[in-house]
This record gives C-alpha cells, structure tokens and sequence, in this order.
C-alpha cells in the first residue's frame, strides 16, 4: 500500500485543525475560568458591600433615635 503525496497533505492539514481546535478549546476553557472567578469575586464583595451599609444603616438609625430622643428631653 503506497501512501500518494495528497494524502500526507490532508493528514497533515487534518492534525494542523485538530491542534488548531483544541488550542482553541484549551484557550476557550481558560476564559471561561478566569469569567467565572471575576463573578465571584464581584459578587463576593456586592456581599460584603450591602452588609456594610446595612451596618452604616442600623448606626444611622440608632443615631436618629438618639438625636430625637435628646430633643424630646430638651423639651
């Protein structure tokens, strides 16, 4: 069996897109990775952000309370 020079050709163009597609797939699944970490993190710190004001809320409030109280005592 004699391998004619057209099909070395379409095997070698045949691994050159099989490597093409999965240097394709490895760059997409590190994208992809990389995507998911940075929505973590944003939604790690959307946490810490809303308990945050949820503190500066509570404080506020107490503030209010104490700000209100201290004028009914004035009167």
């Amino acid at each position: 069996m004699t391998i004619t020079l057209s099909a070395v050709y379409i095997i070698i163009a045949s691994l050159s897109v099989l490597g093409g597609a999965i240097a394709l797939w490895v760059n997409m699944q590190n994208e992809l990775t990389r995507l998911k970490s940075r929505v973590h993190y944003l939604e790690t710190n959307d946490n810490e952000l809303k308990a945050m004001l949820a503190d500066v809320l509570s404080r506020l409030q107490h503030i209010e309370l104490l700000l209100a109280s201290n004028q009914i005592k004035r009167k």
